[in-house]
């Protein structure tokens, strides 16, 4: 009878941990959001590979996989921006690389506004919305998908918010303004729920290079890409943005004489144009280059010919970027600088400064559960060999990809919510597998033990 008795409550046991593997498991992410362990798909394990395709060294942009059958958008990559915007498509459009939700069987309409900031530093008003959203790797089979809060912005908003070649912005900020959906980050998403270093890595390149493109590489740095170590700053627990560090100084060339100016908190950021600091400062550095003036209060002109480099130290390590990127040329001929006025409290660090460095930005828990963030940057190897395939055409997205809740932005999406949750607690992933079969062996050398007893 002990026997039996021993064999009924293991039997009891097996069953019990295998039906909390099948139980809606909730986890926390990097940003606070709590969400259910399924709520994200990705094929593989590995890193995905975005590829930043090159727009006349103006912008990057990549393809975003939106909705139920994928519509493919071009957003432009952005660091400081905490959502994925995206333009509404114009009252009777047919330009179907626009965004059109009434395409799509998986957008719920959100509750809420959402302020979204300008490349001038403007801002610009949008709608909550949820929609599916896949990234494909380039350099893999891998992809990332999941269930975003994305805000929808007014069809007449101008490129100061979408540059060129873009219809979209993807942010990789992880400050969630107060009213937003708990879904709205997309690397709180990305990031698996239990880390002690989490990291992504950027190489941007010039469109003059052997490889124009660049690579936004989540969950990872590419070995290839740099040189030595990096030099990394935490960002602030106070920063305003995400992802902004302090540089050290600004040198530069005052009359044939090196100058060296303080350094600043500033927002790193391929969305960002060039390097903005206090107007003041911008008037001094200006000031020592001949036959440059002044076109307004922010902007500085200067001869094309001038002899203009920037250096800026991060964590004792400078990195100097030439002419090839401080020296713009405009349209008619003439020429601005790089470097501009108009920063406050925070200035900017974009990407004719990132075009030389590789830059990495990271996540570290301590053992207290704290988690401090930072970006580094290290010496850049220029790529002679493309690493994308031949074609760019993505891969078969027939199916719709495998995730598992709505974002609960309306009643209607709660609900959807409920169903899609409640269809996926009959599916076990790999890490739920492996916990039973983990506990099958356990109590099945029990049950072996005590029959030889």
């Amino acid at each position: 009878m002990a026997l039996l008795s021993n064999l009924a409550l293991s039997v009891r046991l097996l069953a019990l941990m295998i039906s909390l593997a099948h139980a809606n498991i909730m986890v926390e992410t990097i940003d606070g959001t709590i969400v259910p362990w399924s709520f994200v798909r990705r094929a593989g394990t590995g890193p995905v590979g975005i590829r930043l395709t090159n727009m006349n060294d103006v912008s990057y942009v990549t393809p975003v996989l939106m909705g139920t059958p994928p519509q493919t958008v071009q957003m432009a990559t952005s660091l400081s921006q905490n959502f994925i915007s995206v333009a509404s498509s114009p009252a009777g459009s047919t330009d179907q690389s626009f965004y059109n939700p009434a395409s799509s069987s998986s957008y719920t309409a959100g509750v809420g506004s959402a302020s979204v900031q300008t490349i001038a530093g403007g801002t610009v008003q949008g709608t909550y919305a949820g929609e599916i959203c896949t990234l494909q790797s380039s350099t893999s089979a891998g992809f990332f998908s999941y269930n975003a809060s994305v805000v929808l912005t007014n069809s007449a908003v101008t490129n100061d918010l979408y540059p060129l070649g873009a219809h979209g912005v993807l942010g990789y900020g992880l400050m969630q303004p107060s009213g937003a959906p708990k879904n709205a980050s997309l690397l709180g998403s990305f990031l698996p729920s239990v880390f002690t270093h989490a990291v992504c890595g950027i190489e941007l390149n010039h469109k003059d290079d052997p490889v124009p493109d660049g690579i936004f590489t989540m969950g990872a740095v590419d070995q290839e890409a740099f040189t030595g170590n990096f030099s990394n700053a935490a960002v602030p627990a106070n920063s305003p943005t995400s992802w902004s560090i302090a540089f050290d100084n600004l040198t530069y060339i005052s009359n044939g004489v090196s100058q060296s100016m303080a350094g600043m908190l500033a927002s790193v950021d391929m969305y960002h144009t060039g390097i903005q600091i206090t107007s003041s400062a911008a008037a001094q550095l200006y000031a020592g280059i001949p036959g440059s003036q002044a076109i307004s209060s922010t902007l500085f002109s200067l001869p094309c010919s001038s002899k203009f480099p920037i250096t800026l130290t991060f964590g004792g390590t400078p990195f100097t970027i030439n002419e090839r990127d401080t020296i713009v040329k405009q349209a008619d001929g003439s020429c601005t600088g790089v470097v501009t006025g108009g920063a406050t409290t925070i200035g900017k660090v974009g990407a004719p400064f990132m075009r030389n460095v590789y830059t990495q930005f990271f996540a570290d828990v301590s053992a207290n559960g704290s988690v401090t963030t930072g970006v580094g940057f290290a010496a850049k190897k220029v790529r002679q060999v493309s690493v994308f395939p031949t074609t760019t055409t993505p891969t078969s997205t027939n199916s719709p990809p495998q995730v598992t809740v709505k974002p609960s932005t309306t009643a209607k999406s709660s609900t959807t919510s409920t169903v899609a949750t409640k269809s996926s607690g009959s599916q076990l992933n790999v890490q739920d597998v492996g916990r039973c079969l983990k506990v099958s062996i356990i109590l099945v050398s029990a049950i072996i033990l005590t029959f030889s007893y």
